[in-house]
């Protein structure tokens, strides 16, 4: 599972902010904005948390025993939260499933040449059901499934949008196409738990998700634990109220995270990227990172705040062959990866770089991503009320599609 160390803010040879005005600010206003939330959540009308509940997962359960994929692959066809949250997780735990998230043309003709149509059952997701890259990709799919005598695509889709007139929803009934609802109150990036991420992902019970997402919604009355919202929203808000920090950097000793990470870019960019705040997210693969953008983290602006997550914990090799390779012989290939990440952190403290360590036991387990999932959407929220947004909201990204349309 997973574990915080904030043990750099609050160390003499770190930034040491237990003394800081500031931080202690902070603090008090990440207690009261976690009230803020958690009464939301008691009152019925933050269903972003309800959806880490028991109750919401039992339903997603039961909803997954209806669909039936007649033993097929799985397809997901959606833009942004609508599938970058299952993408994640579908690739740490090495789960097969295909995502056509973006118009990438050259990818999905040569998937078609390359496989049978029938062999796939296709999950189409679209909140709002007129994202015009899903339609577009939709329209496509249709297109190759043409090209296949006495084959009937429209049994092999389930279409999730919102219950209201749209064009996705529309097309759905026309063809017969079986239709689960998009809860209209949980928007993409926040969707993860909800029927949008667990529906292509659930398979016979394997996951309990509220097992690694309810006891989050608990740490919105703790201020003290690492794991804490509050703590570390109020040491994210110090630092970039006294540092100028405009980029948040994922170090990722686990490449298994990778799409965990690009799924915090939508989150943390959409919901905090307005009116002229917000830092911008990037990821690092390391030890990889270490031969390019390590120079830059180590002797750069010093703009930037990081999460260092933790090397898989699995065995692999237990240990290098004799080959006269003083450098790394003394070492077991998973000791190198550790001394390396140990490293880092070492050198982060010594130059007072800001960062924070994750650390992740037992990798192999989807819980953990689950559990990730569930503490950033928490932090992210908080931060929004923190600084005075609605972290649920994108009113900019309007602008694009207004020019895309315009005739």
């Amino acid at each position: 599972m997973i574990s915080f160390n904030n043990s750099f803010f609050f160390d003499k040879k770190g930034l040491n902010l237990d003394k800081n005005t500031k931080y202690k600010k902070n603090i008090d206003l990440a207690i009261s904005s976690s009230d803020k939330i958690l009464k939301e959540f008691q009152n019925g009308s933050n269903e972003v948390l309800e959806s880490f509940t028991e109750n919401y997962q039992k339903k997603i359960r039961s909803i997954r025993r209806k669909i039936s994929y007649q033993n097929k692959k799985k397809v997901v066809i959606g833009l942004g939260g609508s599938s970058s949250g299952a993408k994640a997780l579908s690739f740490y735990i090495n789960n097969e499933i295909i995502f056509f998230d973006n118009l990438d043309y050259n990818y999905f003709k040569n998937f078609f040449l390359e496989n049978k149509i029938s062999d796939y059952f296709f999950f189409v997701i679209s909140k709002s059901g007129d994202t015009f890259e899903t339609l577009a990709l939709l329209n496509l799919l249709i297109l190759e499934s043409n090209k296949i005598k006495n084959h009937n695509i429209f049994d092999s889709i389930l279409i999730i949008t919102e219950n209201r007139e749209n064009a996705l929803r529309s097309f759905a009934q026309k063809n017969d196409i079986q239709i689960i609802e998009h809860n209209k109150n949980i928007g993409g990036r926040f969707s993860i738990l909800s029927e949008t991420g667990m529906l292509p992902i659930l398979q016979d019970d394997k996951i309990i998700v509220e097992k690694g997402s309810e006891k989050f919604i608990k740490l919105l009355n703790n201020a003290i634990d690492d794991l804490s919202p509050i703590k570390n929203a109020a040491i994210i808000l110090t630092c970039l109220d006294e540092m100028k920090l405009n980029m948040y950097c994922n170090l990722l000793y686990n490449y298994r995270l990778k799409h965990f990470s690009y799924w915090f870019h939508q989150l943390h960019a959409e919901s905090l990227g307005k009116h002229g705040k917000g830092m911008t997210p990037i990821t690092s693969i390391c030890p990889k990172d270490h031969h390019s953008m390590m120079q830059l983290y180590l002797d750069g602006p010093k703009d930037k705040f990081f999460n260092i997550f933790s090397p898989p914990d699995e065995v692999y090799y237990e240990s290098f062959i004799k080959q006269n390779f003083v450098s790394i012989e003394s070492y077991s290939p998973s000791e190198l990866l550790e001394k390396q990440f140990k490293s880092v952190i070492n050198v982060f403290y010594d130059k007072k770089i800001p960062h924070r360590v994750i650390n992740i036991s037992n990798h192999k387990d989807p819980l953990n991503l689950i559990e990730l999932f569930s503490y950033f959407i928490l932090e992210t929220i908080l931060l929004g009320k923190m600084i005075g947004i609605d972290p649920f909201n994108q009113p900019a990204v309007q602008l694009i599609k207004e020019k895309i349309f315009k005739k």
